[in-house]
């Protein structure tokens, strides 16, 4: 079973793979590292050479690095890079200098039609961009694109609505080989903001921030009943603010959190599974999020801080429902708070780290005004680096910051490497124009009904997520496919997309393949399987809130419908998190859990009547188990 998990987890692990002996290499790597974000932090705030050199130097310099820390198999040498590494190595810089040397000629004096030395360059940055997926990510996206390929050049042997006219190998490798594909949109929007995103978030860990937004929440929440696990809870969203990273999270706030929650009587299967939820927070909790949010900024033309508005009411109900589940868990098992002398003081925290929200509230308010998520980013590091020297407790020197710097670009590497496999995907799909026959194909199926379409992306997502590691890639090709017909058939542009991107979430926490559950496991020293479960289990309601974006004005601030939604849907969470629990404010039996999962089926729609019902049942629930205790303690002191 432990082999089984530490498989899986392998997938979508992205931490250093070989350990480089030569200290040539090793200063290559952290040099280059550090170069590299200083560029590209200055591009952010002023301008760089050209937009083709800009997204291709992006690219090459992931590639470069991936080649030099990820070894090709298990059986390649793990302390050097071998020979074949090298001419990957030299591969890249040669496709990424021909494409920015060539590229106005290409495009403007040849129009686009290929040479002789197009196609070469052009195949070989397709073998180094696959490869380079295919060691970080994993092989799923790298079959994808292979099957891809191989459908561009069988589309006339195919029938009904596979069938498209075929390409030639020139004219299909000068599309994959240009700003369309490898060089399009997801590579151009990973290197604007998703890579400076992460560099921000890396360097506030750096300057304290990764200790406040843990100890704040242990000083709030330590003193009250399941404080480890809502510490946990808390401090995942408040972190994932900065990282945007599910197993970022895991592997930095786990660390202390598990642990301190077994210390305070939660099982370690329980431990973990809490973690596991509460690191999903961050990919969708205001400001930073995910990559994927970028993604849909650029595919749905709505301004990102827009999207970050919206995904906020969503977040909190989600946290919300996490919070309950821990209360309610704690006090079945008869937990107590964490003991005094464990928590910080409040004031300190505050008075020694409480400078490191500015950098945050600079970059909500530079969004607020309209500026580039890249802008933003650029004014919140140089804040962020400016504010740490200003106090003893964050203050850092130049070899620190290099080692940041080195950490950030790594932790980058994940979509560095996606991003042009992710460009390959989309090039195929729009060359062919599968995804519109798809599309119709989806919608003549569904016989009109928007549901079955819903109940399509549920399923998609969980088999989807089964085999591809990465939520970015997850969204981008369930978008592609699927948005449309969800769009056709009546649902919101926004709704449609955060229905996909938030349903994504649950690979992460949904057996077989739970990554995040598995790290977290492996963290507690628990069972992967168990931890997967019980994390499913309380993290139920993120399958079923997603829904909602559909049906009601939960994503929509400016209607005042959102207020009332977000009310009901709260006590959906708290319903389902006692029938799931199987605790109110007493042991329930189990005709109460079904009462309470009825409950949830009458709140979560957007409908007076039902909701009204809904509601009612949920105070005579609550009303009968208040009675049910007082009924109790009456008895214990009789019996005295």
């Amino acid at each position: 079973m432990k082999d089984f998990a530490k498989f899986f987890f392998s997938l979508g692990d992205v931490k250093e793979k070989r350990n480089l002996k030569s200290l040539y290499l090793q200063a290559i790597v952290t040099y280059g590292s550090f170069i590299f974000a200083l560029l590209y932090i200055y591009f952010a705030g002023f301008t760089y050479f050209s937009p083709e050199s800009y997204v291709s130097v992006y690219v090459g310099a992931s590639a470069i690095l991936i080649f030099l820390l990820y070894p090709m198999t298990e059986k390649s040498p793990k302390d050097r890079v071998s020979w074949l590494d090298y001419v990957f190595i030299i591969d890249v810089i040669a496709c990424t200098a021909y494409y920015c040397a060539y590229y106005t000629i290409r495009v403007v004096d040849r129009m686009g039609e290929p040479i002789l030395s197009d196609t070469i360059f052009g195949i070989l940055a397709i073998i180094f961009v696959l490869e380079v997926c295919r060691r970080i990510i994993g092989s799923i996206v790298f079959y994808i694109c292979i099957i891809g390929i191989i459908y561009c050049y069988a589309g006339p042997l195919l029938p009904g609505i596979l069938n498209h006219p075929g390409t030639n190998t020139e004219d299909l490798v000068s599309w994959l080989y240009s700003s369309q594909s490898i060089y399009g949109t997801v590579a151009s929007i990973f290197a604007r903001y998703v890579f400076l995103f992460i560099i921000f978030g890396t360097i506030l860990e750096l300057v304290g921030g990764g200790k406040f937004f843990l100890e704040l929440p242990l000083a709030i929440f330590g003193r009250v009943v399941g404080g480890a696990a809502k510490l946990s809870i808390m401090a995942s969203g408040l972190f994932g603010m900065i990282t945007g990273s599910v197993m970022a999270n895991v592997t930095t706030i786990g660390t202390f959190t598990i642990p301190l929650m077994k210390r305070s009587g939660f099982k370690p299967y329980m431990a973990a599974g809490t973690e596991a939820c509460s690191s999903t927070v961050g990919v969708t909790m205001p400001p930073v999020m995910g990559a994927a949010i970028f993604i849909m900024a650029d595919f749905t033309g709505i301004p990102y801080f827009d999207i970050a508005i919206m995904c906020i009411a969503p977040s909190l109900l989600f946290m919300f429902s996490l919070m309950v589940s821990s209360d309610f868990q704690a006090r079945k098992d008869g937990l107590k708070p964490l003991p005094k002398e464990e928590l910080p003081n409040i004031l300190e925290i505050l008075k020694s780290y409480g400078h490191l929200t500015i950098p945050l509230i600079a970059l909500v308010a530079l969004l607020a005004k309209g500026y580039s998520p890249g802008y933003a980013a650029f004014w919140s590091i140089i804040l962020t680096l400016a504010l740490g020297l200003t106090r003893k407790e964050t203050r850092y020197g130049f070899s620190q910051l290099l080692n940041v710097m080195e950490t950030a670009v790594k932790r980058t590497l994940a979509v560095g490497g996606l991003a042009g496999a992710i460009g390959i995907i989309i090039g195929v799909v729009y060359k062919t124009g599968i995804a519109t026959k798809l599309s119709s194909f989806v919608v003549a199926l569904s016989g009109g009904q928007l549901a079955f379409v819903i109940a399509l992306t549920i399923a998609a997502t969980f088999v989807l997520g089964m085999g591809v590691s990465s939520i970015t890639a997850d969204y981008i090709l369930l978008s592609t496919l699927l948005a449309p017909a969800l769009i056709t058939l009546g649902a919101p542009v926004a709704a449609a997309h955060l229905l996909i991107i938030w349903l994504t979430q649950t690979s992460n926490i949904s057996p077989p393949v739970c990554l995040s559950a598995f790290a977290a496991a492996a963290i507690a020293g628990a069972n992967p399987w168990r931890t997967g479960y019980y994390a499913l289990k309380i993290g139920l309601f993120l399958i079923i809130l997603p829904i909602t974006f559909v049906y009601s004005p939960i994503l929509d601030v400016t209607n005042v419908g959102m207020i009332y939604k977000f009310f009901t849907l709260a006590i959906a969470s708290f319903c389902l998190a006692a029938g799931n629990i199987g605790y109110m404010v007493e042991k329930v039996s189990v005709p109460i859990r079904l009462l309470s999962y009825i409950a949830v089926v009458l709140l979560v729609p957007h409908h007076l009547l039902l909701n009204c019902i809904g509601i009612a049942l949920f105070l005579f629930l609550v009303g009968s188990q208040v009675l049910a205790r007082r009924r109790s303690k009456a008895h214990l002191i009789k019996g005295r």
